[in-house]
């Protein structure tokens, strides 16, 4: 059985990429996994944009279940909501997304933004249309 424990940090290898999260060959000799939902704090659409084989990591072992299936999350390292307060770009210093202008921060904040936009819109155009009868 491992000696890993829940909520330790360990370090590890990325050793190949799925479209579902990256296995991560850890220092112990065993093999964990980070689902792509805890790569980073925002949105992954391609786990290999953000994570390479061969590249080394650290990560928080998230659970270990019964048949010995580790869990690892690198999010959880980073995610104690500091991303809210930063909005010079990401937090790895710089735009990893191939030049697309600067970095829209956490989700949460894009779907405000674009909420306020779309009730604007829609006010405008519901104020229109009741000029018009």
């Amino acid at each position: 059985m491992s000696e890993l424990k829940e909520g330790a940090v360990v370090q590890g290898e990325v050793i190949s990429t799925k479209p579902f999260g990256a296995f991560v060959k850890l220092e112990s000799g065993e093999t964990g996994l980070v689902h792509i939902s805890q790569i980073s704090a925002k949105y992954v659409e391609k786990v290999e944009d953000e994570l390479a084989v061969g590249a080394t990591i650290k990560a928080k072992v998230l659970s270990i279940d019964s048949s010995g299936k580790i869990s690892l999350s690198i999010k959880a390292l980073s995610d104690d909501r500091p991303a809210r307060e930063s909005k010079g770009g990401d937090r790895r210093g710089g735009d990893r997304r191939g030049g697309r202008g600067k970095s829209p921060g956490d989700f949460e904040d894009m779907m405000k933004k674009w909420m306020k936009s779309s009730e604007e819109r829609l006010s405008a155009l519901a104020a229109k249309q009741k000029k018009n009868r």
